[in-house]
């Protein structure tokens, strides 16, 4: 349904309810009168509404009645206290977590011996990262400065010697 019916159904409806101004009344009215689809949903509606007038109304049974009557009374009774309420209980138990847990959270400030210490680890990790960097280093430089004099002086050599010796020699 798009916008324009729907406010004509709520025109109708105050219409057939009586609820409908004069003016609005005899305004819906001369619409109507240029519009069939207009006129046609007011006829459909007043039809609907005489129709459920007709429908005879019965009386639920007694029983029923009370049934349904005594549903508010159980539901009161059954009800806990408001501070018994799982949400109430819940919020209860929320809050002393939340204090012991802000309580934790606070920084401790360590004291002068702490802090002395922790200078001293400190300092010894520093110098043994110190000595094993210059030992790595060292090794480092004697394995690849021999490796690379190797390489670089072994292929001079080679090249020095090619040049002198004859093919037959480089065949055998």
């Amino acid at each position: 349904m798009n916008e324009y019916d729907e406010k004509w159904e709520a025109q109708i409806n105050a219409l057939l309810d009586s609820e409908l101004g004069q003016d609005d009344a005899e305004l819906l009215k001369a619409e109507a009168s240029d519009d069939r689809e207009l006129a046609r949903a007011i006829i459909e509606a007043y039809q609907l509404q005489k129709a459920m007038g007709k429908i005879r109304v019965e009386r639920a049974p007694a029983s029923l009645r009370k049934k349904l009557q005594a549903i508010p009374r159980q539901h009161r009774a059954t009800t806990a206290p408001i501070f018994l309420q799982p949400r109430w209980v819940m919020a209860a138990a929320v809050v002393p977590l939340v204090l012991v847990m802000a309580s934790l959270m606070q920084p401790d400030t360590p004291s002068a011996e702490e802090v002395e210490q922790a200078r001293y680890e400190l300092a010894l990790a520093f110098a043994y990262l110190d000595r094993a960097g210059k030992r790595a280093g060292n090794e480092i430089e004697v394995t690849v400065g021999h490796t690379m004099s190797d390489a670089i002086t072994g292929t001079v050599i080679r090249n020095i010697k090619s040049q002198y010796e004859s093919p037959e020699e480089k065949e055998v």
